[in-house]
């Protein structure tokens, strides 16, 4: 996704300049699903839709962050590490290289 939007902004004329600090922004991707619970703790903001908005004020008490690493609450008191997509494909080619052991 990186390579795509580098070409992009590369091939559009608008993009190219450097935009000053007055005019520069965050850009964050939606289709992470941890992005909501992100937003929530770092600036305090609820999605504008009132359904998803109840139901991230009822599950956020199960999760923190340390850093901008999201965590949940495990059932035995141990934090279990939320992974993107990337992280998690990552973590699961690792296990099934034999790195972790034979199993």
């Amino acid at each position: 996704m990186r390579k795509q939007a580098a070409e992009i902004q590369a091939n559009c004329p608008k993009c190219a300049k450097i935009p000053s600090t007055e005019k520069s922004f965050t850009v964050s991707f939606a289709e992470d699903w941890r992005a909501p619970y992100l937003a929530s703790f770092i600036n305090g903001v609820l999605p504008t839709d009132p359904k998803h908005a109840r139901k991230l004020k009822r599950t956020i008490k199960r999760y923190f962050i340390n850093g901008s690493t999201l965590y949940r609450k495990g059932f035995n008191g141990e934090p279990l590490k939320y992974l993107g997509k990337s992280e998690a494909q990552q973590a699961m080619q690792e296990i099934h290289a034999g790195e972790c052991g034979e199993h």
